[in-house]
């Protein structure tokens, strides 16, 4: 027979009390715990690559709330404040920023997106973003050229105001000053058409009041691989493994940290080294290579191909470069789906629509225009060629914003 004595009493007593007493204490703390908790903060990303059926947003985690991320995505409906119940995308957990895909839209009408989380205490929602999809009616294919440079009264309103909200990086060399400084004289013109432009430091954050017109990536392949850069030659954009890997590392930064990028393009220089067929098809391979890594990470960016200069062509020079841009147009013909500013064409055209042409022995082939050119302000041609561009590039940017080109 055991026996218990008192002082065994007292000790077993006192355990039970502990005990009651840790017990107590561990429900006060889970409650404290559990009303300290918040739903998350939560940041809709800008919504681009609009087509009938489809569209890309997603999300920033300001603030988890104080417990984890167990979902995030965005959502939408045609009503005002989407929620969770409503269409809407799963795209992980955690607090990392996110891309998401619509899709199942209906072309032609207007759709409300925001970003949520769910964590602990419940559902956070971003704010809300306004898209209206293309109609099932689309045009042609995105080609930025001298027929277009007049066209940029037919954008609707609903689409200048999604251009406001985007930014175009034009990356290069002293030509790509031509495109920031046409930008501002035509927004000196024509307010509607509003737009910042910088030349150095770090790209201006996200706006709904104005384009912004930049040359910046992240990093260049002779420059290093960090901070914000405002030069890029041939030797960065296509002219190596390398210069090809910093240029995606570039696409990562900005839309992993922003501000995100809608449309990327490269500005061509004069420098003949990079002029030869095989350079050309050097550039439309990474340039390619950048369309498609964009579109295989769920990027919003749009890259754009471009032809170069005009201005001090002549003879077998101006010829030869004639049929690099030639081949770019060539190159672009074959997919739809590929986006061209053709700069060339658009200085080789008047404002009167008289096209300006010079002869290498049999050969008649297009040149810019000489009020396109002379007096040179800025980016080796006049205040007329950088306005021509300016004009071209707001319809192309429209288009890639959803508009399909028709005029209300």
């Amino acid at each position: 027979m055991n026996v218990i004595k008192k002082s065994d009493l007292r000790w077993h007593s006192g355990l039970r009390i502990s005990l009651s007493m840790l017990t107590i204490l561990a429900v006060l703390l889970s409650c404290e715990n559990a009303g300290s908790a918040r739903i998350p903060q939560v940041e809709t990303e800008n919504i681009t690559g609009v087509t009938s059926t489809s569209a890309i947003s997603g999300g920033r985690i300001i603030l988890d709330g104080g417990t984890a991320i167990s979902m995030k995505g965005v959502c939408w409906s045609t009503d005002a404040n989407p929620t969770k119940e409503d269409s809407h995308t799963e795209d992980g957990t955690g607090t990392e920023n996110f891309i998401s895909t619509i899709t199942g839209l209906n072309p032609d009408s207007e759709y409300h997106v925001r970003a949520y989380a769910v964590n602990q205490a419940g559902i956070g929602y971003g704010d809300v973003k306004i898209i209206r999809t293309q109609s099932e009616v689309q045009g042609a294919q995105i080609i930025a050229d001298h027929t277009v440079v007049d066209k940029y009264n037919d954008i609707p309103q609903y689409y200048i105001d999604q251009v406001k909200k985007m930014w175009l990086s034009y990356a290069g060399e002293s030509h790509t000053d031509a495109i920031r400084t046409g930008m501002v004289l035509f927004e000196n013109l024509n307010p509607k058409y509003a737009v910042s432009q910088i030349s150095t430091g770090t790209p201006e954050p996200y706006t709904t009041a104005n384009l912004r017109v930049n040359e910046a990536t992240w990093g260049s392949y002779r420059n290093g691989p960090t901070g914000w850069v405002h030069f890029y030659g041939e030797q960065d954009w296509f002219t190596s493994a390398g210069a090809i890997a910093q240029t995606k590392v570039s696409l990562d930064y900005c839309a992993s940290n922003g501000p995100a990028l809608s449309a990327f393009g490269f500005g061509w220089c004069y420098d003949p080294d990079y002029m030869s067929s095989e350079a050309v098809s050097d550039y439309l391979h990474a340039t390619q290579e950048y369309v498609n890594y964009c579109h295989s990470k769920g990027y919003p960016t749009k890259v754009f191909f471009s032809t170069g200069p005009v201005d001090d062509y002549s003879g077998l020079y101006g010829y030869n470069n004639h049929l690099r841009w030639e081949q770019i147009r060539d190159y672009v013909a074959l997919d739809e789906t590929r986006i061209l500013f053709d700069y060339a064409d658009i200085l080789c055209w008047s404002n009167s629509g008289v096209q300006s042409t010079q002869t290498y022995k049999n050969y008649t082939y297009p040149a810019i225009v000489p009020e396109n050119y002379q007096p040179v302000t800025q980016g080796h041609i006049s205040d007329i060629g950088s306005i021509r561009l300016a004009k071209a590039m707001w319809w192309m940017l429209a288009r890639i914003a959803g508009w399909n080109g028709q005029a209300e």
